[in-house]
């Protein structure tokens, strides 16, 4: 009987429908053979090749099942909608591009366009409730194509427990598609190559709607490539990954996004979301935030850049371990807000926490943050900076615990060009902080421990939650709630100081892991 498993990821409605009546089975084995005579019914009438099954495999849900071994493609699969592509496991079956596969000599912008489907190993348009499941996909090394599996006008597409290396432009594209499932694939070496400075990257999904991508390994050998390049998303929930690229770890820059989740993922490299001049309001189309991002482990400096409107940034532990980057940055262009900076817990800030370059940035909430920033020398700046006040309207840096180093004190903010009149700071813990403004508590003892944190169990949360009865419990200022959910009920009552209160459960949260493996409920 079908099984169904229906999920809601609010505001996020996620229905993943699987299934284990098929019509028929057909299989593809290396000792077969690509004759009309065969009808691919059994292993003594197997095929030879995916492409040969998939032409005479017709539309239906029928399986498609490949035998362990590896399999040399001449010419790109194309598989009919309800169709099932099985593999006997990713260590097992290998589907791998010929070495004389005729490619263009280039790419150009017809590869950033998607039309080159006859450089991909597998390619979908249209279909619909179609799996690949189980293979590897990859090229010769010193000959690689242009990707493994293209997807394009996709219904109900589910592409799982894949290993996909070697590819110059794309492992997986999928775009202007719905109801798309990628899960427990790992993704490797996939973004070899530029294209007047355009990356292709690894994982690549543009305008897809209702899906979920989840649990899976992107990583680059030579530190080469984007690692997840998206565009144009409604609806999509990005979790449990585990991204180690050499450029951004996500890039979704310059469309509108609606309702997008990212969390629970271990990222090396920047979120890069910019959309310069404010863009579409998700409300209108049903959710409070274009980007959510929450929950997550997030190592770089340059943790991620906008400006990007609606945009929620919450409940992150940013440890950061690579120098001269700033945690939030804006490079131009107009954001009315809101941004919400919220609840982190970030460690070893280097340059500075919010840095605004030319534009304007409107509606700015810095709030129950944990910030403790390291002695970088000359590369300590200010810590939320913006030129002048003709940049930024409505900042607000409230209830915060912000501790520099003793060696390295900081400054706050900018004093001149009138940028001070612009933010409304109080309510913060400060610690050796140089510019310390009335309404906050200023120290010079950095210890966790007597700042009233507790300074012990598990990093992040339980290490940083206040001391019971402590100086940060209740202690703090109302704000501003621009789009905040359920999960902070204290707006405009007194609530503790810093990342963690005390008066709520810890989240169930640890560090994501380097080898997601199991699925994510």
């Amino acid at each position: 009987m079908p099984t169904q498993v229906c999920r809601c990821l609010s505001p996020l409605l996620f229905l993943v429908v699987t299934t284990s009546c098929f019509g028929e089975t057909f299989h593809v084995s290396t000792t077969g053979g690509d004759e009309p005579t065969r009808n691919g019914k059994s292993d003594q009438q197997a095929w030879a090749s995916l492409a040969f099954a998939c032409e005479q495999v017709p539309e239906g849900s029928h399986r498609i099942e490949l035998a362990a071994g590896t399999f040399t493609a001449t010419r790109t699969a194309r598989p009919h909608s309800g169709v099932t592509i099985q593999g006997a496991g990713s260590d097992k079956t290998k589907l791998i591009a010929a070495s004389d596969w005729k490619l263009r000599p280039e790419i150009g912008p017809e590869d950033d366009e998607g039309q080159n489907q006859e450089e991909y190993l597998i390619a979908i348009r249209p279909g619909e409730k179609i799996t690949v499941r189980a293979l590897e996909l990859c090229s010769p090394t010193d000959h690689r194509i242009t990707g493994g599996l293209f997807c394009r006008d996709g219904q109900q597409i589910v592409l799982e427990d894949l290993l996909v290396k070697d590819f110059r432009w794309n492992g997986l594209r999928v775009e202007f598609s719905q109801q798309v499932t990628i899960r427990r694939c790992v993704i490797q070496d996939c973004s070899s190559i530029k294209r007047q400075g355009s990356e292709g990257g690894h994982l690549r999904t543009r305008w897809i709607a209702d899906s979920r991508i989840h649990n899976n390994r992107i990583e680059s050998s030579d530190g080469s490539g984007y690692g997840y390049k998206a565009g144009g998303h409604e609806r999509v929930r990005i979790d449990h990954n585990f991204i180690d690229t050499g450029y951004f770890a996500i890039e979704s820059a310059h469309e509108s996004e609606i309702g997008v989740e990212i969390d629970h993922n271990y990222l090396t490299r920047c979120i890069s979301i910019p959309k310069p001049g404010q863009g579409e309001d998700p409300n209108k189309k049903g959710s409070p935030y274009s980007f959510w991002i929450h929950d997550n482990l997030l190592t770089d400096s340059y943790t991620i850049e906008g400006p990007r409107n609606h945009l929620r940034v919450s409940h992150n532990y940013i440890r950061i371990e690579r120098p001269e980057g700033r945690v939030y940055t804006q490079h131009g262009g107009i954001c009315n807000g809101p941004v919400s900076i919220d609840h982190n817990i970030i460690e070893g800030v280097d340059r500075g926490v919010v840095w605004m370059n030319e534009g304007l940035a409107e509606q700015m909430h810095v709030v129950h943050n944990t910030i403790f920033c390291d002695d970088v020398g000359d590369r300590s700046e200010v810590l939320f900076w913006s030129y002048s006040e003709e940049r930024l309207n409505h900042w607000e840096i409230r209830n915060n615990v912000i501790v520099a180093a003793p060696s390295r004190p900081r400054t706050l903010s900018a004093t001149e060009r009138g940028v001070a009149a612009k933010m409304s700071v109080n309510g913060n813990v400060l610690v050796n902080l140089v510019d310390p403004l009335a309404g906050n508590t200023t120290s010079t003892k950095p210890d966790a421990r007597s700042l009233g944190l507790h300074a012990a169990g598990n990093k992040p949360w339980a290490f940083y939650q206040p001391v019971a009865k402590g100086s940060l419990v209740d202690a703090g200022v109302p704000v501003d709630k621009p789009f905040w959910g359920e999960d902070f009920p204290f707006a405009g009552k007194a609530a503790d100081v810093g990342a963690v209160e005390s008066g709520m459960p810890l989240r169930e949260w640890s560090i994501p892991s380097k080898t997601p493996e199991k699925d994510a409920e």
